[in-house]
């Protein structure tokens, strides 16, 4: 099968057709790894799974900045937002997905430049077997936080400015 790279996280995925996310600027291969993982989250269990959740999904957005559209800006900059409270403030993640409620009433610009590459994607985790797919994640989200390098001190503002 053909490979193509994602134009959000840089990784090769298959070359198929398919749906992508509404906003999100992604291959439609690498959006179908992101769902196909949909199962594997209903099947965790227990108060941290809903950190492994919630890293999950804030990796995928801050990895797919790809467009200027304002939903991918306010999604992109709340889930730094989340990413940074779970890393550095040990913030757990039923408070983050409760925190991001508020946080998108706000409006955010494009944190420029975005990188164009991550050393952990959603195929990471895909790939990853069940035993080891927890950790995967924590790799996942704290390569994402990391490679927003750039934008931390605006990304820690924004943060103290919402509490």
């Amino acid at each position: 099968m053909t490979e193509i790279r994602c134009i959000g996280c840089g990784v090769l995925v298959p070359d198929v057709a398919g749906p992508r996310h509404a906003y999100m600027l992604s291959a439609p291969g690498c959006w179908q790894r992101y769902c196909s993982l949909e199962d594997w989250k209903g099947e965790l269990s227990g108060a941290e799974s809903i950190g492994v959740v919630q890293d999950l999904v804030d990796s995928f957005a801050v990895q797919h900045a790809a467009s200027t559209d304002r939903r991918n800006t306010q999604s992109v900059a709340v889930h730094l937002m989340s990413l940074c409270a779970g890393l550095e403030g040990r913030v757990p993640g039923s408070e983050r997905r409760r925190r991001i409620g508020r946080w998108v009433r706000s409006v955010y610009p494009v944190l420029d430049p975005a990188p164009g590459t991550f050393a952990v994607t959603i195929s990471d985790v895909a790939a990853a077997p069940l035993v080891v797919r927890r950790t995967t994640v924590e790799r996942l989200a704290q390569v994402s936080w990391s490679a927003w390098s750039a934008h931390h001190d605006t990304v820690r503002l924004w943060l103290d400015a919402a509490q």
